[in-house]
């Protein structure tokens, strides 16, 4: 048989339970193979659905089908991996691949990856399933973000919604300043991430990039406080201990919450993903929201212009039985076909070079942008331990926003923090 198993846990709507077991072999002859996946919503349900029914039918085996949430995820994983019971075929972010190498729990997949089928992808989509040299993983979904803005709020505040004028930070501050200081404009200019959750970083890092700065060293050391990273922390606290263009809570506010704010027309700008959009548009339809908005690139600082890419992998564990029919599972998902269905449906940007050309993505409102930005694509460092590293960089950022310690006091504490772990 080929089972996915296990039990479906409750989808949040973003991809980004108790654990199964594999059925062996049961009283037919039907094989089965395990699908383990996170996060299926409503909006992506009947795609998995139909498409396992399809595979099932074709290939004449049984698909066992597993979703659980982002917040089991990780755990599930794991304690799969630790028991011997692993799925055959998983979906998981591209930077839980190192700790699962170092688990000898991944089947390399350079068979299909350096073939034919890895023409499917761009290089640095390609690249962003390799670790030491190998493919651990197809690309599944890739995610980066671009720089919303309000265009009433830019009209009411006297600057051109049309041509706004985004191209740098400091072309953003000016925007938000001019924001701020309309008596037009009710609403905060610019949504600032500052809690305590994995997504600040991933908001800051644009600016820690754009900057010069990086985070680990090709050793995979930690750099994090260069002058370039004070320079950037320096500007993103100061957005609003000095400026006061933001939100009033950026410590108690997730990514989530602030794009939230924009997308109830309460915010000026925002650096989002494409779903932002995609979340407007339903909106207005369906006559929620009445306000307009334009997309530009996130922007660029002395160094250069950088786009958080996320890439999430659909690999093979090694502990699979079935790891012949695994590939043939992974390049039935990988029909150009199924992925333009699955990229619309879902929200995330296409792997495959051929759907992103499509019309539907690249003439669009709200995906034409970030298929642009895919030039600026930039991903964290592949540690097995970022998760903590992450963590200590947040720790950094909010130590500077709440003004307890200097931009360089705090990254310097960061830096000697993170090298007595990684050593």
């Amino acid at each position: 048989m080929i089972a996915v198993a296990g039990c479906t846990g409750g989808g949040d709507g973003s991809e980004s339970g108790s654990d199964g077991e594999d059925s062996g072999e049961g009283g037919d002859d039907t094989q089965s193979v395990q699908l383990l996946t996170m996060g299926v919503g409503d909006n992506i349900k009947q795609f998995f659905e139909e498409n396992n029914a399809a595979f099932e039918s074709e290939y004449g085996v049984d698909v066992e089908f597993t979703s659980v949430t982002w917040d089991n995820a990780r755990q599930t994983v794991n304690n799969r991996v630790d028991g011997g019971q692993a799925p055959d075929v998983s979906r998981w972010p591209a930077r839980w691949i190192p700790q699962l190498v170092g688990k000898d729990a991944l089947e390399p997949v350079d068979d299909l990856m350096d073939g034919e089928f890895g023409e499917k992808f761009a290089e640095g989509v390609a690249n962003g399933t390799m670790y030491n040299g190998s493919h651990y993983g197809v690309p599944w979904a890739a995610s980066n973000k671009c720089l919303y803005y309000n265009k009433d709020a830019f009209e009411a505040a006297g600057l051109d919604p049309e041509n706004p004028a985004l191209d740098t930070w400091e072309d953003m501050l000016a925007a938000a300043k001019a924001l701020t200081e309309s008596d037009e404009v009710s609403v905060p200019a610019l949504g600032l991430a500052g809690a305590d959750a994995i997504e600040t970083g991933s908001q800051y890092y644009h600016y820690h990039w754009s900057h010069g700065a990086d985070l680990v060293d090709d050793e995979g050391m930690p750099v994090v406080n260069s002058d370039g990273a004070v320079e950037a922390l320096s500007f993103y606290a100061d957005l609003h201990l000095e400026h006061g263009v933001t939100q009033s809570s950026p410590l108690s506010s997730t990514r989530q919450d602030i794009r939230q704010l924009f997308e109830n027309g309460d915010l000026g700008m925002v650096i989002g993903h494409v779903y932002t959009g995609l979340n407007i548009t339903e909106s207005q339809e369906n006559g929620e929201v009445d306000f307009d908005y334009g997309i530009v690139q996130v922007p660029k600082g002395p160094a250069g212009r950088y786009s958080l890419f996320t890439i999430d992998t659909l690999g093979i564990f090694s502990q699979s039985e079935h790891k012949d029919i695994a590939r043939d599972l992974i390049r039935f998902y990988f029909d150009e076909e199924r992925r333009f269905q699955y990229s619309k449906q879902k929200g995330f940007l296409p792997v495959v070079e051929a759907v992103g050309e499509r019309e539907y993505f690249s003439e669009s409102k709200n995906w034409g942008p970030f298929v642009e930005a895919g030039q600026y694509a930039r991903a964290r460092p592949k540690l097995s331990n970022f998760s903590q590293f992450n963590d200590r960089m947040v720790q950094a950022i909010q130590e500077a926003l709440a003004d307890q310690k200097s931009p360089q006091k705090a990254l310097n504490d960061a830096q000697s923090d993170l090298e007595d772990a990684m050593n």
